[in-house]
């Protein structure tokens, strides 16, 4: 979890700031979301950021699983049981993979995730459009606060790089709840900047400070880190590592 704060919390300063500013500046539209209903936009947000961490939790527990539990069948389990530690181990050498492009994608380095979801995104900005301004009311009164709570429910599904990569750390996680309490902490350590993006964004932030996405890459190169070495001691090759009930890989 706390990594999942510290990628959104260094991430919303290097990539939603310039992203998500347009959305904000949108919703402000007219005064009709501001003050307390942007905050109830931004709670609708986090909300399916969690709704999305419990589906890519329910993947990983599927799927990856806790690590751990194979580790502890030991060298002597069942063909099937080594059989799934060798796949646990392939899915988290495939998620590393998966950090380190996104991380390379932040610094710059790689066409960012969201090229590839070009299209996808416009339609979605239409959609949102549409959303926050209907054609039926056009005027300058503020949304109801559901209203302003639903469009921050589908400002989460934005195609977004950096919540793929908090994705893959909810996958990580191991359980459903795991996941969504990942994708909680991820979107709680966006709130400061997002709340502040119309702001920033007006000053050039991101622009003219690069070290926020410089931070956002490191967390999610430690986060890479982790899965390879969950991939490598479910194969055996190097050992697991465990603090207290806490398997750290």
């Amino acid at each position: 979890m706390l990594l999942a704060f510290l990628l959104g919390l260094a991430g919303s300063l290097g990539h939603c700031v310039g992203m998500c500013s347009g959305i904000v500046l949108l919703l402000n539209r007219r005064g009709r979301v501001t003050g307390g209903r942007l905050v109830l936009a931004h709670l609708g947000r986090i909300t399916t950021y969690s709704l999305l961490g419990l589906g890519a939790g329910l993947l990983g527990e599927a799927a990856v699983g806790p690590l751990s539990a194979g580790h502890a069948m030991g060298p002597s389990g069942t063909t099937a049981a080594l059989g799934l530690r060798q796949t646990q181990g392939a899915l988290a050498l495939v998620m590393a993979a998966l950090a380190v492009y996104l991380a390379l994608a932040l610094l710059g380095r790689a066409r960012s995730p969201e090229v590839y979801l070009a299209g996808l995104t416009r339609r979605w900005g239409r959609a949102m459009q549409h959303l926050a301004i209907p054609a039926a009311d056009r005027g300058a009164r503020p949304v109801a606060p559901p209203v302003a709570f639903s469009l921050g429910l589908a400002w989460g599904f934005l195609p977004c790089g950096l919540v793929m990569t908090a994705l893959l750390a909810a996958a990580a996680a191991g359980t459903p709840w795991a996941g969504a309490l990942s994708m909680l902490a991820f979107g709680l350590g966006t709130w400061p900047a997002l709340l502040g993006a119309d702001w920033l964004a007006r000053r050039g932030f991101s622009r003219l400070r690069p070290w926020p996405r410089q931070a956002a890459a490191l967390v999610v190169l430690l986060f890479g880190s982790q899965m390879a070495l969950r991939g490598l001691a479910a194969w055996g090759w190097v050992s697991h590592l465990q603090l207290g009930n806490v398997a750290v890989w």
